[in-house]
């Protein structure tokens, strides 16, 4: 047999090993190869380590980007767990915890954009409406606390776990000693609040005392009830009413150092329930807040317009155009109102708080101006977010004894459920009213809110 025909024998077996071969090493390099693009795609177990002391422009803009990232992975592991960031960040870190949405309540905020104007909840782009005024941005927490020592401590001594404050103010002219200063025919409203404030167990209080005639009458009520009675937590603000209001309604007076007292706790971190005293919490208000939106009040409205209704207009005179749609709703009260310590309801706060301390005014009227108006022209608004309270749990009285009272009274055949709260903003028998809501739902006496009329005059329903 000759060379050539042993070769061209032999020829084909060693062309389809060679295949064979070439296969197998080409498999394992997609191997080795696939096996090192999985390794580089996971996420390394020890972050970027940076130079702590590093001042380099574009070194800052690397380290803030991975700072970024590793955050975010940071929020969505929190979420998942229900851990509010402000437990672990603390109040002062402005970005870190105003941007997480968790189950008690954290609002998503503006401090998540970017420079650039968005940012991205879930992967999904959100373009900022405006840049924040930073005349109306918070002020870091340290700073506020270095100027206001004694206030941050008394906060942090007396809220809630979860940095939730209630905050009222009170002078002499609750006691009402002297009738012809209060105006809901006497009565002493700022001992029936106390007595509210211990029976529905509101612990995590404070009472700002502008006069020292109410001083003294909270000092010897607290001598004469024992170290071991409920604790009323005051204090003596160190503000002042502004001069223009000092020619105004006794009410308006106190109500314009209600602003003052309000940016400092919302600056320090804490969510405040501020309120007016004459009302009655039937129970404790903290445990039916929702805690979705900057700023969650109770409502002057009575009836569906408290949330807002859609109507419309018609101009005969102008035929088939002349119809249009508005939308009618009632403002908020900031007699109980919880306000979320947030950039933007600290922009309502502190323009309403700018207003009052420059011209004579009605906090209602000024705080739902700020909320309300929309942007337009070289106005803009601060888009703060609003929830209503339920007219049902937190109820005006006039919706109690006037456009919902057949639910309400006879107190024996009430189809309604029992309230969070009655505010008598609508009656100037404010005391009265008080005291029968009182003995109808602490003491039991189902009758005793039967013989008030629904208006102001007897006879009216």
């Amino acid at each position: 047999m000759s060379t050539m025909e042993s070769s061209k024998r032999g020829g084909p077996a060693r062309n389809s090993q060679r295949t064979i071969w070439l296969a197998l090493i080409i498999g394992q390099a997609l191997v080795a190869l696939s096996i090192i693009m999985l390794i580089r795609s996971r996420p390394s177990a020890h972050p970027q380590q940076w130079n702590e002391h590093a001042t380099d422009r574009d070194a800052l803009r690397l380290e803030g980007a991975d700072l970024k990232k590793r955050l975010e992975s940071w929020r969505r592991r929190a979420k998942a767990v229900a851990l509010d960031p402000n437990d672990i960040l603390g109040p002062g870190s402005g970005a870190l915890t105003n941007s997480i949405t968790t189950s008690t309540g954290t609002v998503a905020g503006e401090a998540a954009v970017s420079a650039g104007g968005t940012c991205d909840p879930n992967g999904h782009p959100v373009t900022a409406i405006a840049p924040l005024n930073p005349k109306y941005l918070m002020r870091p927490a340290a700073e506020v606390e270095a100027e206001n020592p004694d206030f941050a401590q008394l906060l942090a001594a007396h809220a809630n776990d979860k940095r939730e404050i209630m905050l009222g103010l009170t002078n002499a002219v609750m006691i009402c000693k002297n009738t012809t200063l209060c105006w809901w025919n006497g009565g002493n409203i700022l001992e029936s609040f106390l007595e509210i404030l211990e029976r529905s167990n509101i612990t995590n209080h404070l009472i700002g005392v502008t006069d020292d005639q109410a001083a003294k009458y909270l000092e010897d009520r607290a001598a004469s009830r024992g170290a071991a009675a409920f604790k009323i937590n005051w204090f003596r603000p160190n503000v002042r009413i502004p001069d223009v209001q000092a020619k105004t309604r006794e009410a308006n007076r106190v109500s314009s150092l209600k602003f003052s007292l309000l940016q400092t706790s919302l600056q320090l971190g804490y969510h405040t329930l501020i309120t007016d005293m004459d009302l009655v919490y039937i129970s404790n208000p903290f445990n039916e807040l929702h805690r979705d939106a900057d700023i969650e009040s109770s409502s002057d409205g009575f009836d569906s317009m408290a949330y807002g209704n859609m109507n419309s207009i018609h101009d005969v005179s102008m035929g088939w155009g002349g119809g249009g749609l508005y939308m009618e709703t009632f403002t908020i009260n900031v007699g109980c109102a919880y306000i979320r310590a947030t950039h933007r309801a600290f922009a309502v706060v502190k323009r309403a708080a700018d207003e009052l301390a420059s011209q004579p005014g009605w906090d209602q009227q000024v705080f739902n101006t700020y909320l309300l108006t929309q942007s337009h022209g070289d106005y803009s608004s601060p888009y703060a977010t609003l929830r209503v309270m339920d007219i049902d749990k937190f109820v005006n009285s006039k919706r109690y004894f006037r456009t919902r009272r057949a639910a309400y009274l006879p107190g024996a055949s009430s189809s309604a459920t029992t309230p969070v709260m009655v505010h008598f903003n609508y009656h100037p028998d404010k005391h009265a009213r008080m005291l029968c809501i009182m003995d109808r739902y602490f003491r039991g006496k189902l009758d005793a809110c039967d013989k008030f009329p629904g208006g102001s005059e007897p006879g009216t329903r």
